[in-house]
């Protein structure tokens, strides 16, 4: 009897065991996963920002060739354009986007 009684006791702490490892796993698979999908974001967010600063360069070669009133008016309105998209894709990079949106909400 006392043996029966602990072969179930072992079984139930093994039971116990298996439960707990799944559930430590399921939670790291979670959590690396996260970061994955973050890490992606990250990627297309810093490429969009290359892009951008590419066109940036280009238009402040453009503003330098250019020499008709008109065309340095749009000329100037682009690069100022572009460099506010650069600042808003830098700040969503660092997070600023989403504090100011639960700033907003509370």
């Amino acid at each position: 009897m006392r043996n029966v009684l602990f072969y179930i006791a072992g079984a139930a702490t093994v039971g116990a065991f298996f439960t707990l490892w799944c559930a430590v796993a399921v939670q790291r698979v979670r959590k690396e996963s996260e970061a994955s999908k973050y890490g992606e974001l990250c990627a297309r967010i810093q490429k969009q920002i290359d892009e951008t600063r590419m066109r940036i360069s280009s238009v402040k070669m453009q503003l330098h060739i250019a020499d008709h009133a008109l065309d340095q008016a749009l000329l100037q309105w682009k690069y100022e354009y572009l460099m506010k998209q650069e600042q808003w894709l830098v700040e969503l990079m660092c997070g600023k986007r989403e504090e100011e949106k639960q700033e907003e909400k509370q």
